[in-house]
């Protein structure tokens, strides 16, 4: 039993309950939107490149949200923080099925990307102080589920002549379950004791930031980039490029996000006997591979570079968020994880974008290229992290020797 000062385990318990359900709700529109794409150009009568626009929208809101989350989560709490920014991102998803033109589909979009980025921030702050790296691996494990799940819906429901806003509809029923457990477990959030393996001071955590910080930044706005531009155009690439059926292609799609969940459920699981940068160096390789084996579709076969790659990306973005408080100091967190997803808003927006416009002028074959040239500069920021921080623990040692 916790004594009078501290908070119930077990509420502590469903307050991590209610983030993976929150985390499940920011996955679905991931998968749903390239999956719907084409339904939705062909509606409104847009080009590839426009898909650009309407997460550009969703990019502004999130960048603003996600920047700020950090302080307006220090002043009011995590949970009423929550509790708004997932009422927010309802609200934009009933604009979004309810709209008549593609200009207020964007408008939709930036609400929806307001709520989301408050949730992705104060989340992942969240959970890597109070919670660690299993934890953590769990969190972005219930992402996966509901991009997973995300293109399964949408192939499925746009198959059978169902209009591309039925999904959305699926996806605000998510979001007001979770939005219910959110208020019923609100206690399990504020005042949660800091997880044992994150110490007041850590000495890798240099003072101040220094060049750490911006080569975050950049790997957060590479790796998110990437991520999302294979997640958005593998669909329209199968289907329009190498004559895979619509199911088909949904089914591929949503093995890519599939990868990605059980990736991040083995880390959820085993993420306490891993060593990180180890890790991070071995997935980094594979997903170079996998990226080329998508790009130079040997016998027809590219696509099974889907799910590898999926499987490739599962531990990173929940590695990099858990040893924030590690490299940056635990008093820095909340802002820090705050500024690294404001920046994944930009590789958010800039990849697909690229990928659009070329797309527009070369044909969807460019998307595999532009993504393996991204995923190579990701591998060259993370070498960068990684010395710094061997370079940090030296520099470390031998301030304490002088001491």
């Amino acid at each position: 039993m916790a004594g009078p000062n501290e908070p119930d385990p077990r509420a502590v318990g469903g307050a991590l309950l209610a983030t993976l359900a929150a985390f499940v709700v920011i996955g679905l529109p991931e998968g749903i939107l390239g999956t719907s794409w084409p339904s939705i150009r062909g509606e409104f009568g847009r080009t590839n490149s426009s898909l650009a626009i309407l997460l550009g929208g969703f990019t502004v809101g999130y960048t603003i949200s996600s920047a700020a989350s950090g302080h307006l989560s220090e002043r009011f709490g995590t949970s009423r923080m929550l509790r708004l920014a997932l009422a927010t991102s309802a609200g934009g998803v009933v604009s979004l099925v309810s709209a008549p033109s593609f200009p207020l589909m964007v408008a939709a979009y930036l609400v929806l990307g307001l709520g989301n980025g408050t949730i992705d921030s104060v989340a992942n702050a969240w959970t890597a102080l109070a919670r660690g790296p299993r934890a953590m691996g769990m969190l972005h494990a219930a992402f996966g589920v509901g991009a997973t799940a995300g293109p399964l819906v949408s192939a499925g429901l746009i198959s059978v002549g169902a209009s591309w806003r039925w999904p959305f509809a699926v996806l605000l029923a998510g979001q007001a379950a979770a939005l219910a457990l959110v208020s019923l477990n609100r206690q399990g959030f504020d005042n949660a004791p800091r997880h044992p393996g994150i110490p007041e001071r850590h000495p890798l955590a240099p003072q101040p930031p220094g060049r750490m910080l911006p080569l975050m930044l950049a790997w957060f706005a590479i790796y998110v980039g990437v991520e999302v531009a294979i997640g958005q155009w593998s669909f329209t690439l199968l289907t329009e490029q190498r004559g895979v059926s619509d199911r088909l292609a949904g089914g591929l799609v949503a093995a890519y996000w599939g990868g990605l969940t059980v990736g991040r459920l083995g880390l959820g699981a085993l993420g306490h006997r891993v060593q990180p940068g180890r890790l991070m160096d071995r997935v980094m390789a594979l997903a170079v591979a996998s990226v080329a084996w998508l790009w130079f579709d040997p016998g027809g076969l590219g696509a099974l570079g889907l799910p590898l790659t999926g499987f490739a990306f599962a531990p990173m973005f929940p590695l990099m968020v858990n040893r924030t408080p590690v490299f940056l100091g635990p008093n820095r967190s909340n802002r820090a994880v705050g500024y690294q997803l404001a920046a994944s808003s930009l590789g958010f927006i800039t990849t697909p974008l690229l990928i659009g416009v070329l797309a527009d002028h070369h044909g969807i074959g460019v998307a595999p290229p532009v993504a393996f040239v991204a995923v190579v500069a990701l591998a060259g920021v993370w070498t960068a992290v990684s010395s710094t921080a061997r370079r940090s623990i030296v520099g470390s040692g031998e301030r304490s020797g002088q001491r």
